[in-house]
């Protein structure tokens, strides 16, 4: 008997060996499917399935990106989301706010302390606490800021932004621009107004303001004799001055609110006189 160790047992394990390897690389025969096993079946789908995974992910790789825009303000026509008519407003806009105007730290109408330092306005009729985009027109700068408070008080003037709102826009040192207005959601869409808010903050004629108590007396009977109910609501001018602003009626439409302002400025025409429509509160 030959020793384990005898080149010729050498030589017959080596050639086992080589053989086995020969088998473990032979390819495999293709099977079809169904016959063979699940083992088989797999060998056969997997790089099928791999090359429409292959050419699926080419085709998502390939396609233009999509893009997504998110509007600031919405249609730049004017319209809202439902199809309504937004509230659009164009005319002088001024500022308040600075260091010597007095007003930083008052109450505003809607009873918040007045902060020149934040995006909020004065007007004279939109509802307090919505929202309004603001163009300049000489700039087209824009920005987005609530109304808090009412005015201005002054003849061509549609709306007081406060010192930043007015410092956004680029107008600050100028004092006025021409703007123009529209009411927005608190998403920046435009938005038309809801007439709901004309019940509990109903429409107001302002007749003028006055620091005189003898004219504020003769103007308040003359007004009451012909429209009735007449209000009196304190103020303090930029000048620092108190007067007292003299109104008429209560009225939850502002059509029936534009009438009255125009029998009045009949009534006044020979005064100079010019009253305007504001709110309540």
């Amino acid at each position: 008997m030959l020793s384990p160790f005898h080149p010729t047992n050498w030589s017959q394990a080596c050639a086992s060996w080589i053989h086995e390897i020969h088998i473990a690389f032979d390819p495999p025969v293709p099977v079809e499917p169904g016959k063979g096993g699940l083992l088989r079946l797999m060998r056969w789908s997997t790089p099928r399935v791999a090359t429409l995974v292959a050419l699926s992910f080419t085709l998502h790789c390939t396609r233009p990106p999509a893009s997504f825009s998110t509007p600031r303000s919405g249609p730049r026509d004017g319209r809202t989301a439902t199809g309504a008519q937004a509230y659009v407003e164009e005319g002088v806009a001024s500022w308040y706010g600075g260091n010597d105007d007095g007003f930083a730290g008052r109450p505003t109408a809607s009873g918040e302390i007045f902060d020149p330092e934040q995006y909020t306005c004065a007007h004279r009729t939109l509802p307090l606490g919505s929202f309004v985009e603001v163009e300049n027109l000489e700039n087209r700068k824009r920005a987005v800021l609530r109304v808090n408070d009412r005015g201005p008080f002054i003849k061509g003037r549609i709306l007081d932004l406060s010192k930043r709102g007015a410092q956004e826009l680029g107008f600050l040192g100028q004092g006025t621009s021409r703007i123009r207005l529209r009411a927005v959601d608190a998403m920046g869409l435009p938005t038309a107004l809801d007439p709901a808010g004309n019940q509990t903050d109903p429409f107001v004629v302002q007749v003028a303001s006055l620091s005189d108590p003898k004219n504020i007396e003769v103007l308040t009977r003359e007004l009451e004799n012909t429209f009735g109910v007449v209000t009196l609501q304190s103020a303090v001018t930029r000048s620092g001055q108190s007067v007292k602003r003299v109104r008429v009626g209560s009225y939850s439409s502002r059509q029936d609110a534009e009438l009255a302002a125009e029998e009045i400025a009949k009534l006044l025409k020979d005064r100079g006189v010019e009253p305007f429509i504001t709110r309540e509160r």
